[in-house]
């Protein structure tokens, strides 16, 4: 019999939320997007402290329409944008870059913060690149540090995908996703908190908060905020504005159930992220001698969604992979890896030099380090880790 039950995320909908959800349903008439996803946008808002939050239906919708809309209101909608990302990504990230028709370069990582190498990014300055928008991922909630981004390219839109990093501190104070123009986040089943499925687009951008809520729900005028409705409106008079449509929209809504999920999970939001963090401290003091870890990245400020392994060598990693299996223990690979091998993206013709990525990519993986595990796991996890290893 397994030593651990220890899967990569347990349930956290329990019984404040249930009876929050049965007392909703029995006095509610709209399940749809209404008064309490913006009650959850107002609260999410006020936590993450933005001024917009948009409610959408995943991390990855959320994505998609916040580069739809920023492509929209700050570029030429016919130009190709030119879009700068971390090659250790999340794979709809991607793709939305791709199904948008935009051209890809990707950077390396550093291992130890999990933010841009000096050396990939001197690389693009000095072949004279400028990006148009630079697509920050916080990965498994570890900040990025910007600085050196918005240093080289001060003019480029910087974005920020928060979908595994929700309260992580950049420097260990401010928030990540309030250093650009706009954030994303994902509440799926395995991150910091859920909403079943759903996510939020962040922004300060009055307008750009505008164009989003029309794309959210179809590119219907009647979602924009006064005065721009009313713009739209007189612009187009001879439509019906019930059914008015001055943008290219989609259907990334959430529903009042998500919403009161929501709103349950966010007061608890602090406690689990103070959990992990906790736990991501001792993990790093019980292997930080381990023989086979070759790094791991830094503590101050984190909000780690995962423990990650990142070792030597590539049989390192397998024989601690099958040595945690054995023990009850979950793994991952580490994100999916180097994006630029995965098979969606064979036909990508531009293939820089990341060597650390594709390092990460053949030695690295991750195991959950959600709020039901304890310290004295992780200290018992260790100590046959260790035995593995000798």
């Amino acid at each position: 019999m397994a030593e651990f039950n220890w899967p990569l995320q347990k349930n956290t909908i329990g019984w404040s939320e249930k009876i929050s959800l049965i007392k909703f349903i029995l006095t509610s008439d709209r399940f749809t997007n209404g008064p309490k996803c913006r009650e959850f946008e107002q609260a999410w808002s006020q936590w993450q402290g933005c001024k917009y939050s948009l409610f959408v239906s995943s991390g990855s919708t959320a994505n998609t329409l916040l580069l739809d809309a920023v492509h929209e209101n700050h570029f030429s909608r016919s130009q190709k944008l030119k879009i700068l990302s971390p090659a250790i990504n999340w794979a709809t990230n991607i793709s939305t870059f791709r199904q948008q028709g935009h051209d890809l370069f990707f950077y390396d990582i550093d291992y130890k913060t999990y933010s841009p190498t000096v050396e990939s990014i001197r690389k693009y300055k000095e072949m004279g690149f400028e990006p148009d928008i630079v697509f920050v991922t916080h990965i498994m909630g570890i900040a990025a540090d910007l600085s050196m981004l918005k240093d080289t390219w001060p003019d480029a839109v910087i974005l920020e995908d928060c979908c595994e990093s929700h309260g992580a501190k950049n420097l260990g104070s401010q928030k990540v996703g309030n250093a650009g123009m706009g954030s994303t986040f994902s509440f799926y089943f395995g991150h910091h908190m859920t909403t079943i499925e759903g996510g939020m687009v962040c922004t300060d951008d009055e307008e750009l908060y505008n164009l989003m809520r029309a794309k959210r729900s179809h590119g219907m005028s009647r979602e924009m905020i006064s005065p721009y409705r009313e713009a739209e409106e007189a612009a187009a008079e001879s439509i019906d504005p019930m059914f008015l449509f001055p943008t290219l929209g989609y259907n990334f809504r959430n529903t009042e159930i998500g919403a009161v999920l929501g709103l349950c999970q966010l007061k608890k939001l602090d406690e689990y992220n103070q959990r992990r963090a906790e736990n991501y401290e001792a993990f790093v003091h019980y292997f930080s001698n381990h023989p086979w870890i070759q790094y791991l990245p830094k503590v101050c400020g984190n909000s780690a969604m995962t423990l990650p392994f990142h070792c030597q060598t590539h049989w390192q990693r397998d024989e601690l992979k099958i040595c945690l299996t054995q023990l009850g223990i979950e793994t991952r690979p580490f994100l999916v890896g180097n994006l630029l091998r995965q098979p969606f993206m064979c036909d990508y013709d531009k293939r820089p030099h990341l060597p650390n990525s594709e390092r990460i990519h053949t030695n690295s993986f991750y195991i959950g380090n959600n709020h039901f595990v304890t310290i004295e796991d992780i200290k018992n996890m260790a100590t046959r880790a260790h035995q593995c290893a000798y």
